[in-house]
Parts: structure tokens; sequence; C-alpha cells
């Protein structure tokens, strides 16, 4: 197994190769290491490699040529047998075990080491396959961290050791990535797949506007950690101007049971029953989480009917409690003596007050987009992996990541009977990883099941 690393500072990487494991995996040819240092592609006399960031602030970042000069050249010249090029970065995946294994498959792997502020963003678009990270800190370089990947990818080689540790490694940490940085030059004219291409910074860095580059580097490090990170995303403290930017999630999704298309034991499409604890418990866990409404999706007309009656006499029950209360409490302080406190006005009554009934999953939709304007995003759920096998898998912090980004708002569809008829809800584009138990037996009920989603999803 070869690996290049590219670093400025190669004097970092040929003392930490020289003993130990990997020393001895050196001396006997099972693997091989070599660097090439981006100053050896410059050319100015002082031999450059960084230069003032676009937009200001601290630091400086490496430039952009000497960088893909050196990528080239420890890439080899055969392009049929091209390396896997892997820039060190904290805004990269976290390295764990698994993928240490999946690497030492590789043949070839060239390692990208940055310093001062990182590199030009425009290296990592045109000339890096994969960005990793060893963890949620800040070093002085990447060059660590390219030694990390030697020595774990190293005893996975045959011949290294005897056998390989398989003890994943985990990273935990809070807080946003970084924002994608640019250098001179302006316009960087490179190849991509072949083909010429121009590549120019964003024109809000040169704007000169700070709290314009400050809003667009806040937004670029929002959907970087979304897209790359939402165990972190999370995490996130939203401030008044990003919830401006993008709505806060729960308050703009919708909670449908739907009791039409299901199927039963058999795969059976049917149309289930409703029950008085469908009616209460959800919407109580609809309030709980802050969403928008609870839609119950029925096309039988007396179960609608049903529901809003359940619903009705749920809201009278509370309204008379809370009215005879404050009579009480009145006629107490008439006659001198000390009131009960009042009831809580906005508990049961505000929970029940979100139901809403519909006949199809569709006639929800239409209702949604028409209330905000644009279509929401289905997202199904279901108790078997296979189920909606064309729609994309989400982890509850996945899904909470990607729509945390999109003011749409967001229709989560629980089934009743023995789950919904996928294949009759085309609508449904993301699917809810299922909820797994230790036990291998698992079927929640819906009231269960729509509680654990909503807690894994807006629970602090």
């Amino acid at each position: 197994m070869k690996f290049s690393v590219v670093t400025i500072l190669p004097e970092l990487i040929e003392p930490a190769l020289t003993a130990g494991v990997v020393g001895r995996a050196r001396e006997a040819g099972v693997i091989t290491v070599e660097t090439v240092n981006p100053r050896d592609f410059t050319t100015d006399r002082h031999r450059t490699v960084d230069d003032n960031p676009y937009g200001g602030g601290p630091g400086m970042v490496m430039k952009a040529e000497p960088v893909l000069a050196a990528i080239a050249k420890a890439s080899g010249e055969d392009p049929g047998s091209p390396p896997h090029r892997i820039f060190l970065s904290p805004a990269g995946a976290p390295l764990t075990q698994a993928r240490v294994k999946q690497l030492a498959q590789l043949p070839h792997l060239v390692l990208v080491c940055g310093r001062y502020e990182g590199i030009d963003d425009r290296v990592i678009e045109l000339a890096i396959d994969e960005e990793i990270s060893i963890g949620d800190y800040v070093l002085s370089g990447g060059e660590l961290g390219a030694l990390v990947i030697i020595d774990a990818c190293a005893r996975y080689v045959p011949g290294v050791l005897g056998e390989a540790t398989s003890t994943d490694e985990e990273s935990h940490a809070a807080g946003l990535l970084e924002y994608p940085q640019y250098t001179r030059p302006p316009k960087l004219v490179a190849t991509r797949a072949g083909a010429p291409v121009e590549l120019e910074v964003p024109a809000i860095l040169s704007s000169g506007n700070h709290a314009s580059i400050a809003a667009w580097r806040r937004a670029q490090s929002l959907v970087r950690t979304a897209k790359r990170r939402p165990d972190l995303f999370a995490k996130v403290e939203l401030t008044a101007a990003d919830r401006k930017q993008m709505p806060p999630l729960h308050a703009r999704t919708h909670l449908a049971l739907v009791h039409h298309p299901c199927v039963d034991r058999t795969g059976k499409i049917v149309t289930t029953s409703l029950t008085n604890f469908d009616v209460h418990d959800l919407a109580r866990s609809t309030a709980t989480y802050g969403l928008a409404a609870y839609h119950i999706v029925t096309p039988i007309t007396s179960q609608r009917e049903k529901a809003e009656h359940i619903a009705g006499l749920w809201l009278e029950d509370e309204r008379a409690r809370i009215e005879a209360a404050r009579a009480e409490a009145t006629a107490r302080r008439e006659a001198g003596s000390r009131a009960p406190k009042a009831p809580n006005s906005a508990s049961r009554a505000s929970a029940l007050s979100l139901v809403r009934t519909a006949d199809s999953i569709e006639t929800v939709i239409a209702e949604l987009t028409a209330e905000y304007g644009r279509a929401p995003l289905v997202v199904g759920t279901s108790a078997k992996a296979e189920s909606f096998p064309s729609a994309p898998r989400r982890s509850p912090s996945e899904l909470f990541a990607e729509a945390s980004l999109d003011p749409s708002p967001v229709l989560i569809l629980l089934g009743t009977g023995w789950g919904l008829a996928d294949p009759l809800i085309p609508s449904v584009s993301r699917v809810l990883t299922p909820i797994e138990g230790v036990a291998g037996w698992n079927h929640l009920s819906v009231r269960s099941a729509g509680a654990i989603l909503l807690d894994r999803l807006f629970g602090r």
C-alpha cells in the first residue's frame, strides 16, 4: 500500500514513521510513504504558498495552484489507477474504524495537509475525493491527521499485523463546521474530468460589505454542518437571524394519523377504524413538541365526524372545567377567602384544538401547500426497513438537519393497522428509519411510536 503526503512540512512526517509497526512495515517494503511539498511548485523566489483570505479575517489561506500541482505530482501519471485523495480537515467526516478498514483496501492514498486557515476551497472541489477529520478540535495542520490515517490503515495491510483491531472510534462534539475559504486568484482556470473549467470566488466575498459576508459565512456554516454533521447540527443554538431565515422546524411540522391506505396482517389494503385514544394521545404529543397541527386521515365521513366530535367533547369539557374554576375563584374573592390557583387554560384544550380531519393524504398536502405557499416534505414511517424502497432513509437527526434548511412544511405520516400501504403513497420523499428496541419483536402501538419519533426529532 502506498501513502503520498502533500505537506509544506515534510520534516514532520518522516521522523514519525521510522519506528514501531509502521517503521518495520516500511523497512520490509509492505508499505511505502512519500512526501510532496507544494513549495516545490511555486514560481516566486520566496516560494510563497499562502495569501490573504477573500472577505477578510485572521490568518492566511493556502493558494490553489501549488497545492493542485503537488496533488497532481503525488497522484502519479497513470490515469487507469487513480489514487484516493483525502484532505485532512476539521470540516470533514469523522474518521471511524469502519472507514479505516475501507481505506486500507485501497492501493494508494494521497493525504493532503492544510496549514494556516486552510486551503482554497476550489482545491477541494477539483482535486479531493473525501474530507476526513480525526476529531472535533483544531490542530496547527493536517500532518498529524495524515500520520493517524497511515498508522491506522497500515495495521490492516497483510504482513503488518497478524490481526487488525475491530474497535470503532467515535467523535462527540458540538458547534458549526467552518465556511468555505478562498484566496487569489479570483478566477481559477483548471481541469475537471479532463475538461477545462473556470471557478470563481463567490462575489459576496469581494463586496466589502462585512455584514453580508458574515451572513453568507454563517449560512454556509449552517448548510455544511447540516449536510455533513447532522449530529452536531441538532445541538446548534440558532440565533434570531437564523430563525428568521429558517423558521423553527417544529412550528411547521404536521403529524398525520393515516387510516387509509393501510394494510392488514395479510398485506391486503384496508381502511382502519378510529379510536378515542388515537385522537387524544397523539394530539397531546403534537402539542408537547410544538407541532403546527395533527391530522386524522380517513375517507369515511362518519369517522371524520367522530374525530371532530371526540375533540369537541374534550374541548367543551375543558372549557367547562376552566369556567367553573374561575367562577369558584371569583366567589371566594368576593367572600374574602383565598382563591385557589387558576387552572391552566393552555393544557388539554390547546392540544385538542390542533386536531384536523381530511379524507386523504392528498387533501392534507393540498391544504398545506395552500397554507404555506409551497408543498410539504412528506415523510413516511414504518416498522419495516423495506418499506418505501425508492425514498431515501433518514435518521431523526438527519431529517431534522435536512428539513431545517428548507422553509417548506413537513408532513409526517403514521400508519395504522399493519402499516402504511406504501405503493399507494407516491408523495413520500423521505422515510424515517424504524424504531428498534433490544428485543427482536417490533410492533409498537402507533401512539407510542409517534411519541418516540417526535421526541427523537424535537426533544431536548
